[in-house]
């Protein structure tokens, strides 16, 4: 794992943190959170985003290790975002139970 993949789950970890007061109880009931983020800098290539795969398949796993049920998750990206206008935000809504 590099360097990259550690900062990035790490981050990815403190974002869960900070989402655990907004989850709701496993109550059986389908729920939904929804979390933002940016592309790499300069994502301007083919290829995978490794930086939104770690951070988000680490929110993931973190609720799934919870004992959340991940139903589904829906991704949006909106182009030219971020301060010089160069990144890809993504919205992620993440349905869950």
């Amino acid at each position: 794992m590099g360097a990259f993949t550690a900062q990035q789950k790490a981050v990815a970890g403190t974002v869960y943190q900070n989402m655990k007061p907004y989850l709701k109880s496993k109550d059986g009931k389908v729920h939904v959170a929804l979390v933002n983020s940016f592309s790499k800098f300069l994502n301007q290539h083919f290829g995978c985003d490794d930086k939104y795969t770690n951070q988000i398949d680490e929110l993931l796993s973190c609720m799934q290790d919870d004992g959340y049920e991940i139903i589904d998750f829906k991704l949006t990206t909106l182009k030219g975002q971020g301060v010089f206008g160069s990144l890809e935000g993504y919205s992620t809504l993440i349905v869950y139970k």
